[in-house]
């Protein structure tokens, strides 16, 4: 027992910061994640960890592991947390190696939701990592490890902490972090997702930070065949050097990698190649001029057939519709909550199921729809495709009992 409150069933990870446990609050009856200090920490390091605590506990947002309680117990500190279960996206890479980009990019959102939420809060992350981010069992991702989070409105610490492979080329410099700076370690994340390995895998730390300061930002369709150049592009943005010519916000980059990955995804039409010239056989040639009195042949026989069923579709012009009965309007479902949208655009026609995202910049009622695709009033064929974007919320798309 901890604190004679928690009681702790299994240790999930071990480090250089102490030890995670998986716990129970007797009091309140949940399982909790209960992350301890042992008593070999010393004072500024303990004064160090409750303020993680304190600084996490002033983020709340849906994709951030919440933070309840911390304390001591003789010579452990310790932090309670909200415990998730799940992988992190260290393992899922590991699993998987790269995912497909649509997957990735809405991963991203989340990872950027949380983002801006401790931004707003005056909070920079300063370890945005793959280890850092917890996917539950629904696909819902959670930042967490506030462990070195700096208050961007407090006195701002210049010393080099983090993880050398996620950290941006400023502070390796020795500039302050900036919330530009959470925003490079989000685009090494979302390399990692779309590449199945991390930037510069291959270097020692000493050359990657120095690689990191000279060279230019890492390409990805150099580490994966078949990502599309706009993709590269928002994420090489997102990476860039100076800090100035990263996007402004996290959720930013999310919405862009989102636009890129949904254009690299859709269905276009295909351009046919122009056609191969044809080689004259030995000893024959083809006549041009028997090949163009073939071509006026074929729209002299097509003219007398249209003539023929002219009259034929005029008399039935009143009698059919303008368009095909295949196709019709789109309706509207935006404010209304996903599963009541998803039944609503089914029963009109489109392909089910329905799928949807959560849109990080929208604001409203939790769940609802804030925007559609198609849009409203667009006209659309039955078996068509449309995909929503909701207000972020708990346990949307889940039936209630």
């Amino acid at each position: 027992m901890l604190a004679s409150r928690y009681r702790l069933l299994e240790r999930i990870d071990a480090g250089g910061a102490g030890e995670v446990w998986h716990a129970r609050d007797e009091r309140l009856g949940r399982d909790v994640a209960v992350k301890i200090l042992g008593g070999d920490a010393d004072e500024a390091f303990r004064e160090r960890f409750a303020d993680e605590a304190r600084r996490a506990a002033s983020v709340s947002h849906p994709n951030v592991v919440t933070v309840y309680d911390e304390g001591r117990d003789g010579d452990d500190s310790f932090m309670v947390m909200e415990f998730v279960r799940g992988k992190t996206l260290r393992d899922v890479v590991r699993e998987r190696g790269p995912l497909p980009s649509h997957e990735a990019a809405r991963l991203v959102s989340q990872i950027a939701a949380a983002l801006d939420a401790a931004h707003e809060a005056g909070v920079i992350h300063c370890d945005v990592k793959p280890a850092n981010v917890i996917v539950d069992e629904r696909g819902t991702a959670k930042l967490t490890d506030f462990g070195i989070a700096r208050a961007a409105r407090g006195p701002r610490e210049h010393e080099l902490i983090g993880t050398a492979r996620y950290i941006a080329p400023e502070r390796i410099a020795g500039e302050a972090p900036s919330e530009r700076s959470d925003i490079y370690s989000l685009g090494l994340v979302a390399y990692e997702l779309l590449a199945g390995r991390p930037a510069y895998a291959e270097m020692e730390t000493d050359d990657l930070l120095r690689e990191r300061l000279d060279g230019p930002p890492p390409s990805l369709r150099t580490a994966r065949v078949g990502v599309s150049e706009q993709i590269d592009e928002v994420v090489r943005r997102a990476l860039a050097r100076e800090p100035s010519q990263r996007y402004e916000r996290a959720g930013t980059f999310a919405r862009a990698l989102l636009a890129a990955s949904e254009r690299g995804d859709a269905t276009g039409v295909l351009t046919p190649p122009p056609p191969r010239p044809l080689r004259a056989g030995r000893g024959r040639q083809i006549d041009s001029t028997v090949a163009l009195l073939a071509v006026i042949a074929v729209l002299v026989g097509t003219l007398i057939v249209f003539a023929s069923f002219q009259g034929r579709a005029t008399t039935s012009a009143t009698a059919a519709p303008a368009r095909s009965a295949a196709v019709t309007t789109t309706p509207s479902v935006v404010g209304k909550d996903v599963i009541e949208a998803g039944n609503i655009l089914i029963a009109a026609g489109f392909r089910a199921p329905v799928g949807w995202e959560v849109d990080p910049a929208a604001r409203g009622t939790p769940c609802t729809v804030a925007r559609q695709q198609p849009a409203a009033n667009t006209q659309f064929e039955r078996g068509d495709t449309a995909h929503l974007f909701l207000v972020g919320g708990k346990d949307c798309g889940k039936k209630s009992d």
